[in-house]
């Protein structure tokens, strides 16, 4: 037995369930989580007429707070030095909100000047005193990164170029020097909503922003075969790189590498290996990406599958089924991930433990989960 068939079953066998919030619901929570870990994820009510809001919960699967928010929500960032975290709205978004971290209470709500749309994420400076959110700039159809300063009310300060279309998600790497930017490489327009626009001339990429200045560091496209697919997700590395996601925003009939990572300054991306069975069940679409201890973890809701991967070789390490599974983040020794169902369930930890995680019947989890401590 070869060792990706001996990854798959390990993981199919049950070993996707461990430690996190199973551990917590089976016998007494670890002391990661005992010692105050939580997790954010946006949502909407159950209802009919849905309700939009942001969630922290705890290891145990319990809500500690709930926030409501002015629309579908996004990504979430924690403030790195004080209780507080920002939600962004889905794109092509409008507005972003601060709340506490400590009760949930919501603060003044940030809208986008008329010429931009956030598109679902941002990224806090080192210190904590700006906040960068990607947008786009929609007069001249290119990327772009606002800066608000986190000290005054969040008044937007400024903005630099992603030197990309289509920026997506953004991650502060490098000691808070760069920011590395996802730019799925798809124009849209608010007069025509979440229309992709320029399908048939893409182009994505992953770029590398110096925040003082604004410079281009470095910007790297998939192989030209790939050109087709968007990459919008990322997640840091401990290493100083980063693991990427992309969907295939223009199907060409054939399997794709959907994920990969990247060191600035390092050339060509690297693909993952995923064998083809498994690679077709991610049907073209990455939704989250999350990466920790050695292991990159890429959800497709599409699919209904959390796909693992060796962050240093790319070697397939197995996957686990969660249908509408989207929302994962580092938890103990593998990955907290929440689905469009209401679903919450732990992948690719040891040891073995049984059952099929938590449904909280009455949300349905967005895209993105945040794992901060408290």
């Amino acid at each position: 037995m070869d060792a990706t068939r001996r990854g798959t079953l390990f993981l199919i066998g049950g070993g996707l369930l461990g430690g996190g919030l199973l551990g917590a619901l089976l016998g007494p929570a670890r002391a990661e989580t005992a010692g105050g870990t939580l997790f954010l994820n946006a949502y909407a009510t159950a209802a009919a007429s849905p309700e939009y809001g942001v969630a922290a919960l705890d290891g145990a699967g319990g809500v500690r707070f709930t926030t409501p928010t002015p629309g579908r929500a996004h990504g979430v960032v924690p403030h790195p030095t004080r209780a507080e975290a920002v939600a962004f709205a889905r794109r092509p978004g409008r507005w972003f909100m601060p709340l506490s971290l400590v009760d949930g209470r919501p603060g003044p709500v940030i809208r986008a000047p008329e010429d931009r749309r956030f598109t679902g994420h941002g990224a806090f400076s080192a210190d904590g005193r700006l906040l960068y959110v990607a947008e786009d700039d929609v007069p001249r159809e290119t990327g772009s990164i606002g800066v608000y300063d986190a000290m005054d009310g969040y008044r937007r300060v400024g903005a630099m170029p992603t030197h990309g279309l289509g920026p997506h998600e953004l991650l502060m790497i490098a000691d808070g020097t760069v920011l590395a930017v996802g730019n799925g490489g798809v124009i849209t327009h608010p007069d025509t909503g979440r229309a992709k626009l320029n399908l048939d001339e893409m182009d994505s990429s992953i770029t590398y922003v110096e925040v003082a200045s604004g410079k281009l560091l470095d910007q790297v496209r998939l192989p030209e075969e790939h050109a087709n697919l968007g990459i919008r997700h990322i997640a840091a590395l401990a290493d100083g790189g980063i693991a990427f996601g992309a969907q295939d925003e223009r199907p060409v009939g054939m399997l794709q590498p959907l994920t990969g990572t990247h060191r600035p300054g390092g050339g060509a991306v690297r693909l993952f290996e995923t064998p083809g069975d498994e690679l077709s069940r991610f049907e073209g679409y990455i939704g989250s990406v999350a990466a920790d201890k050695g292991k990159v973890a890429a959800s497709s809701p599409k699919g209904g599958i959390i796909g693992l991967w060796d962050d240093a070789t790319g070697a397939w390490l197995g996957s686990a089924a969660l249908p509408d599974g989207c929302g994962i983040a580092p938890d103990g020794d593998g990955f907290l991930a929440s689905s469009g169902l209401g679903n919450l369930r732990t992948v690719g930890a040891a040891p073995d433990l049984p059952g099929e995680g938590l449904r909280l019947a009455d949300f349905r989890w967005d895209n993105h989960m945040t794992r901060f401590a408290i």
